[in-house]
């Protein structure tokens, strides 16, 4: 069930209001058994619900073991049974058929032919983020810090809250169980407030990312065809569609579980603001940074060690990231060179330190933040090329090499651009729309502030007058016909 259709608003809307006519200590096994119907919706989905549940009972079940034992060989062996049941899971779906294919490739070395086997297997709905959510909570409780948790049907609803499921964020336990054990009650300030961030999130999904996705996906759809004017603009108009598209997901989680009376943690906090490359990891998918900060970086030994095992560490996270995101030698590519970037400015914070100090455009603060800014969108744009040619099935370094091609002066680069927005279909009042739209989103959510609780605290003028520019929006520009989010893949 997609989160952009009216189907999916009925859902929630009937859940929402059953939720509250229900006695507070009913709701959270009545939430567990919407998410199952949520995530059943897909016939695909349905015979994947035992997969599901099984993971679900086994590592509750090592959760409960590792809280309840003192001997520290048993509290191990049910850690990493919970690992290897949820990592095992993942890697299967998601992994196969990479797996497979290095088996064929490496038989090949040796002269030997093995036929691929295909299960032709369909990841489950949100399996990425159930697996990381399930094994922090087992890894919180083996290292103390956070309680086991007695009710198996807690935990069920904590490991598949449908807000949650398509595109995160990855939440903790700790941070969701209170909420869990004593659900809220009925406040029409916090539904309200709920109410705008989710249709917050859907003017930033349908209105600005879908229609910007229709001039990146027919420039890398074909790429080779391109001029290097138009691979560059898709390149850096990528970036902000992946960021409306993604933070317009999580908009909508956040509004509706606020709704539904849960406080989820937030997973942007204005990202093209970062003054540095770090900076912007640390703004960006906020709740997968922390998890692969806190358990995989942490346990490398982090920053507390030698220079060079610090930059082999912070390889690794981003490795493991661009893995994360699927099983294509481009995502890998692309969490290497996120990871090259991050080793390159952490080796050398300190030269650049210094010569910012006697750089003249560095004199005044605004400009020093705004060349900054822009020298992080551009890095960061320019790692999403292997991202982009993994979503659009390109080939990277044909797109790195077409950019270069094709110039001959800005007159015509421009030409070029606004003539193909118009094939595309971006003509007319559209990209005045998108540009205009662009600006007031990074204007609200400058300095990651929250923008419901901004909204409320205007004046009535200008609190109305942004409502009805966002239903318009809705109504005369959002893509209805393309509501698949980015990150639901992952």
């Amino acid at each position: 069930m997609s989160i952009t259709t009216l189907l999916f608003l009925g859902f929630f809307a009937a859940v929402a209001v059953l939720n509250y006519a229900l006695p507070r200590v009913v709701r959270p096994y009545f939430l567990l058994i919407a998410s199952y119907a949520f995530f059943c919706y897909t016939p695909e989905n349905r015979a994947l619900v035992p997969v599901l549940l099984g993971a679900t009972v086994v590592t509750w079940a090592c959760g409960l073991a590792i809280g309840n034992s003192k001997n520290k060989a048993v509290r191990v062996l049910f850690l990493l049974a919970a690992i290897l049941t949820a990592l095992g899971i993942l890697l299967f779906y998601k992994y196969w058929d990479l797996f497979d294919l290095g088996i064929v490739n490496l038989a090949g070395l040796f002269g030997q032919k093995v036929e691929p086997y295909s299960f032709n297997l369909i990841a489950p709905l949100g399996l990425s983020y159930f697996t990381f959510a399930s094994l922090s909570y087992t890894i919180d409780v083996f290292k103390r810090r956070c309680r086991v948790e007695p009710t198996l049907l807690h935990y069920a609803m904590f490991v598949s809250f449908f807000p949650t499921l398509v595109t995160g964020p990855i939440e903790r336990y700790p941070h969701l169980r209170p909420q869990i054990e004593k659900s809220r009650r009925f406040s029409y300030s916090r539904c309200a407030g709920g109410a705008f961030r989710m249709a917050w999130g859907y003017v930033k999904k349908m209105v600005l990312a879908d229609n910007l996705a229709l001039y990146v996906s027919f420039v890398y759809g074909d790429f080779s065809q391109m001029s290097g004017p138009n691979l560059l603009a898709a390149t850096f108009l990528f970036a902000l569609q992946l960021y409306m598209d993604f933070s317009g997901c999580c908009d909508i989680a956040l509004g509706a579980a606020r709704i539904l009376g849960y406080d989820l943690i937030e997973n942007f906090n204005s990202p093209f603001e970062a003054t540095s490359f770090g900076d912007f990891w640390r703004r960006w998918h906020i709740s997968m940074t922390g998890w692969f900060r806190d358990y995989i970086y942490f346990s490398l030994g982090g920053s507390r060690c030698g220079k060079a095992r610090h930059l082999l560490n912070l390889m690794i996270i981003f490795i493991v990231s661009g893995l994360w995101h699927g099983a294509d030698w481009r995502y890998l590519m692309w969490g290497f060179a996120c990871g090259a970037v991050s080793v390159l400015s952490a080796a050398t914070r300190r030269p650049r330190a210094v010569i910012a100090r006697y750089n003249p455009l560095y004199r005044a603060d605004f400009a020093r933040r705004w060349i900054q800014r822009i020298i992080v969108w551009v890095l960061f744009a320019g790692t999403l090329v292997f991202f982009a040619s993994a979503l659009y099935n390109a080939d990277p370094y044909a797109v790195y090499t077409g950019i270069t091609k094709g110039w001959s002066g800005l007159e015509p680069a421009w030409k070029d651009v606004t003539g193909l927005l118009v094939d595309c279909g971006l003509d007319g009042r559209l990209p005045v729309m998108l540009t205009c739209g662009t600006l007031i989103v990074f204007a609200v959510e400058s300095g990651g502030r929250n923008v419901a609780k901004w909204v409320r605290q205007q004046n009535f003028v200008l609190r109305w007058t942004l409502y009805y520019a966002m239903g318009a929006a809705i109504l005369f520009f959002a893509v209805f016909g393309q509501s698949a989010f980015i990150y639901q893949n992952y």
